[in-house]
């Protein structure tokens, strides 16, 4: 009984807020806020997705150039390890 009595003590102690209502001008000064922002300009963009699209090609090639490297290097090493000679027994 004392649990349902405290629930609705609780419950009922909202009943006198009231909402609060914001100023007037207040929508005004968050327009004039967002105006104010500086804004990146439409170069800057292209400029940074340019940036970025030369890095990943450079990376990119970078990675090809180094697999060639390496294939290349282990068919030498292997071309220099065979016998030519086709002779089994010396």
């Amino acid at each position: 009984m004392e649990k349902n009595n405290w629930i609705t003590t609780i419950l009922n102690s909202t009943n006198g807020i009231k909402s609060v209502e914001p100023s007037d001008d207040l929508f005004s000064k968050i327009q004039q806020r967002i105006q104010k922002e500086n804004k990146v300009s439409s170069k800057t963009v292209w400029l940074v997705a340019a940036s970025i699209t030369v890095l990943l090609l450079l990376n990119f090639s970078a990675i090809v150039s180094k697999n060639k490297d390496k294939n290349s290097s282990t068919t030498t090493y292997l071309e220099m390890t065979v016998n030519k000679s086709n002779q089994l027994y010396q």
